[in-house]
């Protein structure tokens, strides 16, 4: 399974298992082999889909960096696509090529006719760095992310509650 946009980024088949057992190990236990076979075909059409759904955020991602003003060509030599086509695809991929086409468009000055130029170009913003996040391991999935892996929408979670005292009422026969 070889996607040109993902030259250069290699993972090792220890990685391969320990993935597949971490994700298929319920369907993997299964004693039926009939049955551990339907679980395993429904879960590769699944991870199918999310491999679709990680393309076309990629595309997503490089079609900001072209919408922000980087050149196509930077960001092919930047993301490690090598090749303006192969972001082009990207991009095409994830639908966002009307979007970047605009944006591709209204960088351009407009030529009126024998009118000079009023004002010269303002100069590019700066792309700013990304923040660096602290990974801790541990993230709630968006609803986005919920609802592509057919998972219900997240629920708040219940708080814990403390024991209801009771008073002890002394009746007054009891006393």
């Amino acid at each position: 399974m070889s996607d040109p946009t993902t030259e250069g980024y290699t993972v090792n088949a220890a990685e391969i298992e320990g993935m597949v057992r971490n994700l298929c190990a319920y369907a993997l236990s299964e004693p039926d082999p009939l049955q551990r076979y339907a679980d395993l075909t429904h879960q590769q059409v699944l991870f199918d889909g999310i491999v679709a759904a990680i393309q076309r955020a990629r595309g997503r991602a490089v079609a900001d960096l072209v919408v922000s003003g980087m050149p196509v060509e930077q960001v092919a030599a930047k993301t490690n696509l090598a090749t303006v086509p192969r972001v082009r695809k990207l991009i095409s991929v994830a639908g966002e090529t009307e979007r970047v086409k605009a944006a591709a468009a209204a960088a351009k000055p407009k030529k009126a006719k024998g009118a000079p130029a009023a004002e010269p170009a303002p100069a590019p913003t700066p792309v700013p760095e990304p923040v660096p996040v602290a990974v801790t391991g541990k993230r709630m999935l968006t609803p986005a992310e919920r609802e592509a892996l057919g998972l219900p929408p997240a629920e708040p979670q219940p708080r814990s509650r403390p024991p209801k005292r009771r008073r002890w009422v002394q009746s007054a026969a009891g006393r």
